[in-house]
């Protein structure tokens, strides 16, 4: 009798594990209505030597989201963040083009505001970068997107802003395709309210290059990752600020250089036979350190209804990565002004 049943028994076993064999990792996502261009300005300021293609405004576009996985390594797969070369018109509030474009301008990046997932398989290819989400424990993880974005001047005609919850709409690889599903699907750009778009202003910088000088320090001044010394104070040199009729502006520098991997705001040193592990970084007026291709923080100056200009004060100094051997410290770093 039992020599009979046993084989019915070792059917059953087999189906019970192949059964939690073939079970599933699912992971769904949601997302907010639109992509938001984080802490747009007010205004913009739009120099009349500003040509088509160039910069009025660097920052980041992002998108919050909230995944649930059944359990770990639930994936994603297959999403896109803004991306490729050719920039997308903008409009105005009365629905004709604004005279600006937004384009993509560096690497996304991913922040969690609930742990249990992690950004992976982030690839670019063809000026389109691509991006998975994979759970690192069942439950929920929420988080933002962000991808550097520039508004750019078009070749249309300025108009008098840009308008507020603009729907792009369509699968234009210039936009945020958020990963809601195994096959992503398109998020529109928006706005919470118009940006003013406001011809005139502008500055000169005179001479186009500047050496900042840093004191040669002992590598005990930077005894342990993270430390900070040789603080040196600069301004930008800016020159020839045209007046804005009855206003006032603020004058802002993007930075943009190459990062020391682990230290976002750290230059790499480029000096040849160089120390090792110490690089350079630049500190804005505010006090924080200024990433490269961070925007809207890093304020160079103010301009009064007058055209006379304030400059303010930046601070460069060596930050240790590791221990500090002894040896040159050069970095370079590239600046963009924008105008609010």
């Amino acid at each position: 009798m039992n020599a009979r049943h046993a084989p019915w028994a070792a059917l059953l076993l087999a189906l019970v594990g192949h059964a939690a064999w073939a079970a599933k990792a699912v992971m769904t996502c949601t997302t907010a209505s639109y992509a938001a261009l984080s802490q747009a300005p007010a205004r913009i300021i739009v120099p009349a030597a500003t040509s088509a293609g160039g910069t009025i405004w660097s920052g980041l576009l992002t998108l919050d989201f909230s995944c649930t996985s059944n359990r770990p390594q639930a994936t994603i797969r297959r999403a896109k963040v803004l991306g490729g070369s050719t920039a997308k018109a903008l409009r105005t509030s009365a629905g004709a083009a604004s005279g600006v474009s937004i384009v993509s301008a560096g690497t996304p990046y991913l922040t969690l505001t609930a742990a249990g997932c992690a950004l992976t398989a982030l690839s670019e290819r063809s000026a389109v970068w691509s991006f998975g989400l994979t759970a690192t424990a069942a439950g929920t993880c929420a988080g933002t997107l962000a991808a550097p974005v520039q508004l750019l001047r078009g070749a249309a005609a300025l108009g008098s802003d840009i308008a507020a919850s603009y729907p792009s709409g369509g699968t234009l690889r210039d936009w945020i395709v958020a990963p809601t599903r195994s096959r992503a699907t398109t998020t529109p750009i928006g706005l919470a309210a118009p940006i003013a778009l406001l011809p005139g202003g502008g500055c000169t910088v005179s001479p186009t290059t500047s050496t900042v000088v840093l004191p040669s320090l002992s590598t005990s001044a930077l005894s342990a990752p993270g430390v900070r010394a040789g603080a040196t104070r600069f301004t930008l040199p800016l020159q020839s600020c045209q007046a804005v009729t009855a206003s006032s502006y603020s004058v802002y520098a993007t930075w943009t250089y190459t990062s020391v991997p682990g230290y976002p705001t750290v230059m790499q040193n480029s000096a040849a036979s160089g120390a090792a592990n110490v690089g350079i970084e630049i500190v804005g007026p505010n006090g924080i350190a200024a990433p490269s291709g961070s925007a809207g923080t890093s304020l160079a100056g103010t301009v009064d209804a007058t055209g006379a200009v304030v400059p303010q004060a930046y601070v460069a100094q060596y930050a240790a990565t590791g221990k500090v051997t002894p040896g040159p410290v050069t970095a370079v770093a590239t600046f963009t002004l924008t105008y609010q």
